[in-house]
């Protein structure tokens, strides 16, 4: 399978959360039989780990940049922690 092809097969970010709600939602209610529930949990296991793997990706990607008391830029990770313990 091509990449472009894989990539408009996968979900945005933004859509397996949106789908993780819904899993979720069904779930809780409860109307569903005991193989759909496994299916749909399945489902919520697989777009959970792809929502992590996203998030990983963007936070090593991410960089903010900020300037230091001397006015230098110095970069520094999108890790909110991290920008305390420095400070």
């Amino acid at each position: 399978m091509e990449k472009e092809e894989k990539d408009r097969l996968q979900p945005t970010f933004e859509e397996a959360v949106k789908e993780l709600e819904s899993i979720v939602s069904t779930l809780e209610a409860g109307d569903v039989s005991l193989e759909e529930s496994l299916k749909l949990f399945k489902r919520g296991i697989s777009l959970t780990a792809f929502c992590n793997e996203k998030l990983t990706e963007a936070q090593g990607v991410v960089k903010l940049l900020y300037q230091d008391r001397t006015g230098e830029l110095q970069e520094m990770p999108f890790d909110v922690e991290e920008k305390e313990q420095r400070e």
